[in-house]
């Protein structure tokens, strides 16, 4: 079951300087250089709902920054994760709450869902309509849209709830990235595996490369996997890796499985990480890759979700 969090509850016990300590610590291992700091004094309250006192405590701790005062700058991913790990209502607590209910609901019998894809020109200003290239599970598909608000594809998911089980070698192998802790992270790092088993650090695209190549190696048919997390109200682009088990690929993605327990306040004893997440995926292709494409430029992209009809 999806546990209740309020606001009030999540905020009420304020971190101790150990807590942060031991947070910018992590968030610290990974190189300045790979930071973008960009996020203003109104960003970081906005948009990941950290209180100034609550800012101030992770400066004296050693959050990374620029400038100082009123034209101090932070970085996305040091502020996305410290909202994250120190359980605040954000924006990032929200998306793993809605995961969890979507995957706690997806057994719901004629459960189908619409996600729509909507783009904007990364370079407006050419003459023309915008050439955008979409990734559907048939490949990328040229779709011509305007600058701005380009709805250019919809996409009928219906959840798949039932997977087989997943052998001992499979399960063994999950369970070597217990100690692993998800991190938001830049796309230097993300990939690392170097990285990864030095900080205990990783995202669920890092996870999933080392799991197929882990998996590669001891034999295992194993297969990586990019596509959309659906979810209302909007889903978004993701990577997980699949082993074939009796004849069908079976989608897992432990970081993704113990962040929903932790965050998202799913039963861990019903979704437990070695748990099959499959519900949750749609898959496009077997590599990393952007949703939305223009001329060869990544295209931002949103995709609404809602009930079909």
């Amino acid at each position: 079951m999806v546990t209740p969090v309020g606001s009030a509850t999540r905020e009420a016990h304020a971190p101790g300087p150990d807590q942060l300590n031991d947070l910018v610590g992590q968030l610290r291992q990974v190189p300045d250089r790979q930071r973008r700091f960009s996020v203003t004094g109104t960003g970081v309250r906005r948009l990941y709902r950290i209180r100034p006192e609550l800012l101030s405590a992770l400066i004296t701790a050693g959050l990374p920054h620029v400038g100082e005062g009123p034209d101090r700058l932070h970085d996305g991913y040091d502020l996305g994760n410290a909202a994250l790990h120190l359980g605040l209502v954000s924006v990032q607590s929200r998306s793993m709450r809605s995961w969890a209910r979507a995957l706690q609901s997806a057994g719901t019998p004629g459960r189908r869902l619409r996600v729509e894809i909507v783009s904007s020109c990364p370079v407006p200003g050419h003459p023309g309509p915008c050439p955008y290239g979409v990734l559907l599970r048939d490949g990328r598909r040229l779709i011509e849209g305007p600058a701005a608000d380009a709805h250019l594809a919809e996409l009928a998911v219906s959840p798949v709830a039932q997977w087989p089980a997943l052998p001992d070698a499979v399960r063994g192998l999950l369970r070597e990235v217990d100690g692993i802790g998800f991190f938001l992270l830049p796309e230097a790092v993300r990939w690392d595996a170097e990285f990864m088993w030095r900080t205990r650090m990783a995202d669920c695209g890092g996870a999933a490369a080392w799991l197929v190549a882990e998996g590669t190696r001891r034999g295992l048919a194993v297969r990586f996997s990019f596509g959309l997390l659906v979810a209302k109200p909007y889903s978004t682009p993701h990577c997980w890796a699949e082993f074939l088990v009796d004849g069908v690929w079976v989608p897992v993605d432990p970081l993704l499985m113990r962040a929903l327990n932790q965050w998202g306040g799913l039963d861990a004893q019903a979704f437990p990480p070695d748990g099959r997440p499959g519900a949750l995926f749609h898959r496009l292709t077997g590599r990393f890759t952007k949703v939305v494409s223009h001329g060869g430029i990544w295209a931002q992209v949103s995709l609404p979700t809602e009930p079909a009809a």
